[in-house]
């Protein structure tokens, strides 16, 4: 059951902390969402505003310190538009439909290591308008990705062609 304290993956946990918030309405807002609530989420979690407006325009207000470490870039570069085009699309999905999305993937971060994740967005707002996403993501680290220079070829031997 995803609202038991049993509950091992985030992203069903925020999803159940975000169905008791919503209650009736088609969605919480962001005034209804309490850090201390979900104290052992809250490093993992993020709050990105944009809705109306294009991927490229998504902006971070919150980011956990575990998405800031794992991504290997601070709160001060707070655009969403750093993340490869196909995870900007979850976003934008969520903004336009105004429904919840678990999805995974992977990614390259700044220092070149291959990251894995999972992720819910949420979506916050008054009225059925979509204002904000909220959401969750853990990760898993794997090898960085040898920058591999490739030798120039020289040949050992040249064939002769001509006879």
């Amino acid at each position: 059951m995803a609202d038991s304290p049993l509950e091992r993956r985030a992203t069903l946990r925020l999803l159940a902390y975000w169905e008791k918030l919503r209650g009736g309405r088609l969605m919480p807002s962001e005034r209804d969402i309490k850090a201390d609530d979900i104290a052992d989420l809250w490093p993992s979690c993020f709050l990105v505003h944009g809705a109306g407006k294009a991927p490229a325009e998504y902006r971070y207000s919150y980011m956990g310190e575990a998405v800031a470490e794992i991504c290997r870039f601070g709160c001060e570069h707070d655009s969403v538009a750093l993340h490869p085009q196909d995870e900007l699309q979850g976003f934008a999905q969520v903004f336009a439909t105004g429904k919840p999305l678990i999805d995974e993937g992977e990614f390259l971060n700044a220092a070149q290591e291959i990251v894995r994740f999972r992720r819910c967005l949420l979506p916050l707002g008054e009225d059925g308008a979509v204002q904000a996403i909220f959401g969750v993501a853990r990760f898993r680290l794997f090898a960085q990705v040898p920058l591999v220079q490739l030798p120039v070829a020289i040949p050992l031997f040249m064939p002769n062609i001509n006879g």
